[in-house]
Formats: C-alpha cells, sequence, structure tokens
C-alpha cells in the first residue's frame, strides 16, 4: 500500500466503522491528467448511496482539515462489489473456501496470476487450491499484489 493509500486508510477506517461501514480497501489512481481517491466500503446488509453520502462527507471534511494530499483529486465511495478485493489477514479467513484471484508481484513458476479456492490465511501466508491442478499453493503477503474474490456465474 503506498503512503497516500495508508494514511487515508489510517484516518479513514474509524469514520466508516462510526457510520456502520467497514472500510474494504482505498486506491490512489491516476488516469489521464486526473487523480482519483477511491474507498471501497461494505456493510451488513449492504451498501446504498445514502451509506457512500455519508461516508464521502465524513472522510471529505477530514480530508480538508489534514490536507495531506498535494494534487487536486476526486473522492468516490462506492460498494467493493462481487469481485471484493481481500486485503486484511481477516479477508482472508472471512472468505474461506471462496473462489479467488491472486495476482503476484513477480511470476512463481511462470506465472504471475493464479485461480482457486481460498484456504484461508496462515502465517507463512495466502493458501489457495489451484483451480486446474488441485494443487495448494501458498503465497507469502508481501509477494501478493492483489487479491480478489472471483464471481462465477
Amino acid at each position: 500500500m503506498r503512503d497516500i493509500e495508508r494514511r487515508v486508510y489510517d484516518m479513514a477506517e474509524p469514520l466508516c466503522a462510526d457510520n456502520n461501514a467497514e472500510l474494504v480497501a482505498v486506491e490512489w489512481v491516476k488516469t489521464g491528467r486526473e487523480w482519483t481517491l477511491r474507498l471501497f466500503i461494505d456493510a451488513e446488509g449492504g451498501v446504498d448511496h445514502e451509506l457512500c453520502a455519508a461516508v464521502s462527507r465524513v472522510v471529505s471534511d477530514a480530508l480538508d482539515v489534514l490536507d495531506f494530499i498535494e494534487p487536486a483529486y476526486n473522492l468516490e465511495v462506492s460498494s467493493p462489489g462481487l469481485e471484493r478485493p481481500l486485503v486484511k489477514p481477516a479477508d482472508f479467513q472471512r472468505f474461506a473456501g471462496e473462489p479467488v484471484c491472486i495476482r503476484l508481484f513477480a511470476a512463481q513458476g511462470g506465472k504471475k496470476e493464479f485461480y482457486g479456492d481460498l484456504v484461508g490465511y496462515t502465517p507463512e501466508g495466502v493458501e489457495i487450491t489451484e483451480e486446474k491442478t488441485g494443487t495448494r499453493l501458498v503465497f507469502a503477503r508481501a509477494d501478493i499484489a492483489k487479491a480478489h474474490l472471483v464471481f462465477k456465474f
């Protein structure tokens, strides 16, 4: 997680909790000339427009006071969607048994992307049962660039 993402996450997590929401992930991305700060939230019973607006207001106010992000940016708050990112160790435990995609920073065995069923999180890392081979694989958390649930039709 980059510095801006980490600082925003640390600041926004309790604000989300105060609004009965879980902060799932923060993304700081540049598209063309524009910067966007994205917050993905979840809540028991789901995420609706009113919850996104409430979280957006409190986070925006806090960011205005702290003023640590230099370029102008757009703030977006939304649901993580069906292919929810997995970020925290608790995410990997909570969604054990679900289909996932793991993307690595560097290739292992000639591949950077692995699909399979999530077994869980251990001290060794994130464990999956690979989709095609049924092989159990463990990836060190530091080696994982991104992980998310996979929606199957």
